[in-house]
């Protein structure tokens, strides 16, 4: 039997970086090589960390192998043969996700050159995990790999302990690992108390720690012999805080322990040591503004050196951190013959931790007068034992993932898919175009028009009445005779839709041939999903369309609780969706806008759960972007409030507050209702292809390539080619003319839409320069 191969995604690896993951990383690498274990060990590391591969493997001994993935710059696009992906500065939620999908794509190049892992796991820091993830669960790549995730401290966790800021990005931030750690096969944690806190935090269910596997790993490797402390009498000792310099370690607690300490024990002529990192000179300069003047010789600020070791073993280690998943500093101290003092309210140093008070440490209830009182007893009693734990043997020794079972052979559930229109019938022979050419073989399309006015949309509706009478009910139109507004008009055809699943469509949108067919198969594999979000990507013609060059692009979390209170990063209106999610929730026919993320809002906080695709699925028209009038933003925040009203569970009146203060610091409405940061908004990409020479005109080739796709559904080809004959009048023979070539119906649709752009001279130009420096 071939060794279990593991590879750890980490930007931190002692001896290269600083960092406790780094030296749990190392340490998880040095004790699976020293039991010998049968397990072929790899590590992904960024190409932000400075180590070469050759480096670390050098280190370990040739035991492990290294990878280096490289991120691509902010307005680097990219595609393989599995699509087109976003480029990183188009993740407006968080940088972190773009750096998700770079990981996913190395790894996933990784397997198809034949380099199969049976585990990869992430840290829950920076939720890189996310698109691996997604990408599993879609069926596309690591179907007999288990994607785990280990419980470091989350930026989530970090902020839930320390100051934080209005930034929209500390809500991406946040949600991305959250989704990790909810989509995760296996989530490690180090204590059950750790993995407890977690699931409070971000809101789990029970159901959640069934994934949960509780493991203390190895937190020091190759200890000295412990040496005795000197015999320094307990006045003349010193305390030492030796972890970091932030918010999170508190060191400004530990300042004012030793201040009070100092002034309740006069006897008391010992210094309080700080031999730890600073990365922040404001707040360095706010902690050392809290020594009073005439105490100022008795506290020193140095960086950690070579003497680290006799600094503990002669003073009195204090770690006064809110929250701690795994602090190696206290073992390590333990092990070098210093005397602790603990945070009891610290989980890491709880009750079903190693670390017992009067045994091994001395703990205080988190106040600053037990800390005072704890801070004594370490100088003034005899030397404590040492700590003492147990390694656990790591998950990936004792299992292996099982090959993805098949979804059980059914017939192919009906997918309904609901066009809504209004005066844009000149887009719709484009949209049922891109469904033709969908590989999923059932489904049923029904055009909602909205009341259309246009004489172009009148002669079309009336003669796509007459295919949709003949055609049965695999194509319907249902016709408004009043205005209802969109809500209202998706509402229509969702109720007269007949499928298991839904999606809805604008007309001026299309869908990739593929994404239905892997969207439900991703849905009957995974039950605990409600809907599955394509990626967009933007377009301002056809011929844009058919090269698939997107000016830019609309990515998605799925579920994300808190950061849909500030902008839909839930879904498009293309989710794919089951039935029943919509059982109890639809349209909210009151809003005149943002009617789709308002549905999705309310969906993700009744505890629906969304897939998301990292390749774009959905082709999207840009229009031009407008200047927000005065009454633009009213209307905003009054659409905003009845959101609000309308989240099926009550919010705190300080998630309300937090969601408006963040829209009106930093948010805009884009053209496609979404609320995008201001700052982040970005530049459209650059055109890559060379012009290429035209012999013909330009919406043939478009026209020709879309026909092809439709062609690889034979029975849907006639029935779409009989509604585009009859939305274009049955003529069949202008366009041709022009270059005296054969006239298919094709071309006759898209002369057609030509004539009709003819009227905007300026318009047309533009799109004619821009198609000829695409195709």
């Amino acid at each position: 039997m071939s060794p279990i191969r593991v590879c750890l995604v980490t930007d931190e690896l002692f001896p290269y970086t600083a960092g406790g993951i780094g030296r749990v990383t190392h340490n998880l690498i040095q004790d699976s090589l020293s039991r010998g274990a049968d397990v072929e060990l790899h590590v992904l590391l960024p190409d932000i960390v400075k180590a070469q591969p050759s480096q670390v493997e050098l280190f370990f001994g040739g035991r492990v192998k290294a990878h280096v993935c490289a991120f691509r710059e902010p307005q680097q696009g990219t595609a393989d043969e599995h699509g087109t992906y976003p480029h990183r500065a188009a993740f407006r939620d968080s940088r972190w996700h773009g750096e998700s999908l770079d990981l996913m794509r190395y790894l996933k190049a990784r397997e198809a050159e034949g380099l199969h892992f049976d585990v990869i796991e992430f840290a829950d820091f920076r939720g890189w995990a996310y698109c691996t993830l997604q990408e599993k669960h879609l069926g596309l790549a690591f179907a007999g790999t288990t994607i785990s995730v280990r419980l470091h401290s989350s930026y989530g966790t970090l902020t839930h302990h320390e100051p934080n800021t209005l930034e929209v990005e500390n809500l991406g931030r946040f949600e991305l690992e959250r989704k990790a750690l909810l989509d995760a096969d296996v989530v490690v944690a180090h204590l059950p108390c750790i993995a407890d806190f977690n699931r409070r935090l971000y809101a789990f269910d029970d159901a959640w720690m069934r994934k949960v596997t509780v493991e203390f790993p190895p937190v020091v490797i190759d200890a000295p012999p412990r040496q005795p402390a000197p015999a320094i009498p307990p006045t003349q000792r010193n305390l030492v805080f030796v972890t970091k310099i932030q918010p999170f370690k508190q060191p400004d607690v530990f300042i004012r322990g030793a201040v009070l300490l100092m002034r309740d024990w006069p006897e008391y002529q010992g210094k309080a040591v700080l031999a730890c990192h600073s990365f922040d000179p404001d707040y360095l300069a706010e902690v050392k503004s809290l020594i009073p003047a005439d105490l100022a010789s008795r506290f020193l600020f140095v960086k950690p050196g070579p003497d680290r070791d006799v600094l503990m073993r002669s003073g009195v280690v204090v770690i006064t951190s809110n929250y701690e998943s795994l602090n190696l500093t206290a073992y390590e101290a333990s092990m070098a013959g210093s005397t602790l003092v603990l945070n009891a309210a610290c989980l890491a140093f709880g009750d079903d931790s190693p670390f017992v008070d009067g045994a091994n440490c001395y703990k205080y209830d988190g106040s600053l007068d037990g800390l005072a009182v704890a801070m004594r007893r370490g100088l003034e009693s005899p030397e404590l034992d040492a700590v003492k734990w147990t390694v656990s043997r790591p998950y990936w020794e004792t299992r292996r993932a099982r090959p993805t079972a098949p979804s059980t052979s059914r017939t192919p559930p009906l997918v309904s898919v609901v066009i809504t229109n209004r005066d844009k019938g000149r887009h719709l022979p484009e949209t049922l175009h891109g469904l033709a050419a969908s590989t999923y073989p059932e489904m049923e399309v029904i055009i909602v028009d909205d009341a259309s006015t246009s004489a172009f949309d009148l002669h079309v509706l009336e003669r796509l009445e007459r295919v949709a009478a003949e055609a049965g009910q695999d194509l319907r139109l249902i016709r408004s005779p009043v205005r209802r507004g969109l809500a209202g008009a998706r509402n229509l055809g969702l109720r007269a839709a007949r499928g298991e699943y839904v999606l809805s469509l604008d007309a001026e949108d299309c869908l990739a041939p593929a994404f239905i067919e892997r969207a439900v198969a991703a849905l009957e594999a995974h039950a605990e999903f409600s809907g599955v979000v394509p990626t967009a990507g933007c377009f301002q013609s056809e011929e844009e369309l058919a090269a698939r060059q997107f000016s830019d692009f609309i990515t998605f979390l799925g579920d994300c609780p808190t950061y849909a209170l500030v902008a839909n990063r839930v879904s498009c209106p293309s989710v794919l969706l089951r039935r029943s999610a919509l059982e109890k929730h639809s349209y909210n026919e009151a809003l005149q806008g943002y009617e789709d993320w308002d549905l999705f809002l309310r969906l993700v906080h009744s505890g629906c759960r969304f897939l998301v695709t990292n390749q774009v699925h959905v082709f999207t028209r840009r229009r031009q972007d407008v200047s927000l009038s005065e009454g633009d933003r009213r209307r905003h925040f009054q659409w905003l409030a009845r959101m609000y009203e309308s989240v099926p569970v009550p919010l705190s009146p300080a998630v309300r507050l937090f969601g408006m203060l963040a829209h009106s610091r930093e948010a805009m409405v884009d053209p496609h209702g979404a609320v995008h940061p201001v700052a982040s908004v970005s530049a459209p990409a650059q055109a890559e292809p060379p012009p290429q020479p035209v012999e013909r005109p330009l919406r043939y080739d478009v026209v020709d390539f879309m026909n092809s796709a439709i062609k690889r559904l034979p029975l849907v080809h006639p029935l779409l080619k009989h509604a585009a004959s009859a939305m274009s009048g049955g003529g069949e023979e202008a366009g041709a003319k022009e270059q005296n070539l054969p006239s298919p119906l094709r071309y006759a649709v898209v002369d057609q839409v030509n004539g009709l752009l003819k009227r905007a001279p300026f318009l047309h130009g533009a799109l004619r320069r821009t198609a000829g420096k695409v195709i």
